[in-house]
């Protein structure tokens, strides 16, 4: 793997009485961060640091059809999408506009029969079974031109929630709230559907409920969790929500996520406060399993619940759909695995399977995306009809990339790094060759190639307690925050062995040299398969996240190694 080095930037005067480590400063101004202000900013952002909703276009016609709304006591439907994402935007709603005195029904679409977005038996549907006045879509709706125009044909007004790429035909006939609308006076393009979705009830609890809007703050659980499991930029408001939902959740009122926490055996609590990556890795995935293997409605109404007693039965029910969609994943992993050549190098994969459920394709996408290192479709072969996921790398943005050759999709939709696809048959085979030439045209195999970005140099007697409580402010990590990845040179291997089960991991002890004085801990997870490559003695150089760990009431600084190598060049290409 091709270590790139960020340059280590010079510290400007007006930064220089910033009573941090020069360290922490470089890392700051690395991620743009130029004055006193924007770096109080990051490192004490405050709840009230968030833009004002007013700013954002549409904001001012909702609040006027909701308001006719609650005088004429009309229904409402939300209509949301089936990942975490999507169902925490229609929590959150739904219980916002049931706190205004409204009747609110709900509607996730099923992932395999009905796939994304608006489709019109969904709406045939609503309209027979509820006969709503108002309809919102969240987290899906403005690629949905044709749809909505069906809809405003039954009479029902529309208001789109959303946070995903301008089509090039925008719906007409209804109120549009979305960042990346263009003229928009919003200042920040990156929230996550649930983040759009909490602009508009801050707004909705400001003009008719004030003097309850400090409880709005108890739903930043929901808000953090779809946030962080979208992959947004956690930069900025996405930041800012994260940072506060972290703390509302590891207090959470909510039944149906403390059932949650106790059957994933999570260990959230008082003196145990919650990270990004427990969302990332643990809630996020448990909340997407029933979309993915059975219906999003078992989440929806699990994050709902009030009675201790079902809230446990669906928690335990998401638990089994989770496990399941682990299994599944593994299997259609290992069959597209099976048509790969070691060894070869890929620019694209497409791979279908007349089997393979929807609901998975995207996992098993980004995980092949991630160990080719070249964009992935993952597609359901269903005959008159394929479709699927994509998942791209850092380098490749694919939707853009695929908008220059729409002629061949039916639909598509969603971010630079992941989308969802429908395809004829006939028309496959030539998007993949359309798909290729554009990437073949940018390729570069120098950006390309897989390599890890290392932030900065530090000797190991710059290793301290301080550096690491300073990193811990930069906190939570994610898309777009990246957990700083630092490298330390000349170190010696004192201790290695295999740990874990099956030993898949690799635990080491450093030294500087010929000084015992100096020894730091490392952990390699996933390492395992290495170990015969070092030596009790060698001089390795290491690249690492500096983290702390506590065993026992014991705390120590371990480095959590992401790549080791034996006499690392020092002139090693940076960037």
């Amino acid at each position: 793997m091709n270590w790139v080095i960020k340059p280590s930037p010079e510290v400007p005067n007006k930064l220089k009485s910033v009573s941090l480590n020069p360290i922490t400063l470089r890392l700051l101004i690395q991620r743009g961060f130029f004055s006193e202000e924007a770096v109080r900013k990051f490192l004490n952002s405050r709840y009230e640091d968030l833009h004002s909703p007013e700013n954002l276009s549409g904001i001012k016609e909702v609040l006027n059809r909701i308001r006719k709304t609650i005088e004429k006591k009309e229904s409402i439907v939300i209509f949301g999408d089936y990942d975490a994402d999507g169902i925490t935007s229609t929590t959150l709603l739904k219980e916002t506009l049931e706190r205004l005195g409204l009747c609110v029904q709900t509607y996730i679409p099923d992932r395999n029969k009905e796939g994304y977005g608006l489709n019109n038996k969904a709406i045939d549907f609503i309209k027979k079974e509820y006969s709503p006045k108002l309809l919102f879509t969240v987290d899906c709706g403005i690629s949905n031109e044709e749809e909505i125009k069906y809809v405003r044909k039954q009479g029902i007004d529309v208001i789109v929630i959303d946070h995903h790429s301008i089509p090039k035909k925008l719906p007409a006939d209804c109120v549009l709230i979305n960042p990346k609308l263009p003229n928009q006076k919003y200042p920040f393009r990156d929230l996550a559907g649930v983040g759009v979705v909490f602009k508009v009830c801050q707004a909705l609890w400001k003009k008719f409920i004030p003097k309850e809007i400090g409880q709005l703050k108890w739903f930043l659980d929901i808000v953090a969790i779809g946030t962080v499991a979208d992959c947004v930029p956690l930069v900025d408001e996405n930041r800012i929500l994260a940072k506060f939902g972290l703390i509302v959740l590891q207090k959470t009122k909510r039944i149906g996520i403390q059932e949650i926490i106790k059957t994933a055996r999570l260990n959230i609590g008082d003196r145990n406060p919650p990270s990004a990556e427990n969302i990332a890795f643990q809630i996020g995935p448990r909340l997407n399993a029933a979309g993915r293997m059975d219906h999003a409605d078992i989440t929806l109404n699990l994050l709902c619940e009030n009675d201790p007693a079902k809230a446990r039965v669906a928690a335990l029910e998401l638990e089994s759909k989770n496990s399941e969609r682990q299994k599944v994943t593994q299997e259609v992993y290992g069959e597209v695995k099976a048509t790969l050549q070691a060894g070869k190098e890929y620019r694209l994969i497409i791979r279908k399977g007349a089997h393979w459920p929807l609901g998975i394709l995207g996992v098993v996408a980004g995980k092949i995306a991630e160990e080719y290192n070249c964009p992935v479709f993952i597609l359901r072969d269903g005959g008159q009809l394929i479709e699927g996921s994509g998942r791209s790398i850092e380098i490749f943005d694919l939707i853009a990339a695929v908008s220059q050759i729409d002629k061949n999709l039916e639909k598509y939709g969603g971010h630079a790094q992941a989308m969802g696809i429908k395809v004829k048959p006939r028309n496959l085979a030539q998007f993949e060759k359309d798909l290729l030439k554009i990437i073949e045209r940018d390729y570069d195999k120098n950006t390309w190639g897989k390599r890890i970005h290392i932030d900065a140099e530090l000797e190991p007697s710059e290793i301290d307690w301080d550096i690491v409580s300073e990193i811990r402010k930069f906190e939570p990590f994610g898309e777009g925050n990246r957990e700083p990845l630092l490298l330390t040179k000349n170190l010696i291997v004192r201790e290695l062995k295999a740990v874990g089960n099956g030993q898949k991991h690799l635990k080491f002890v450093f030294g500087l040299g010929g000084s015992e004085k100096k020894l730091l801990e490392g952990i390699y997870f996933k390492g395992g398969e290495r170990a015969a490559e070092f030596r009790v003695g060698d001089e390795v150089s290491v690249a690492y996240n500096l983290r702390s760990n506590e065993w026992n009431g014991n705390h120590r600084i371990e480095l959590h190694i992401l790549d080791i190598k034996k006499g690392y060049n020092t002139h090693q290409s940076t960037s």
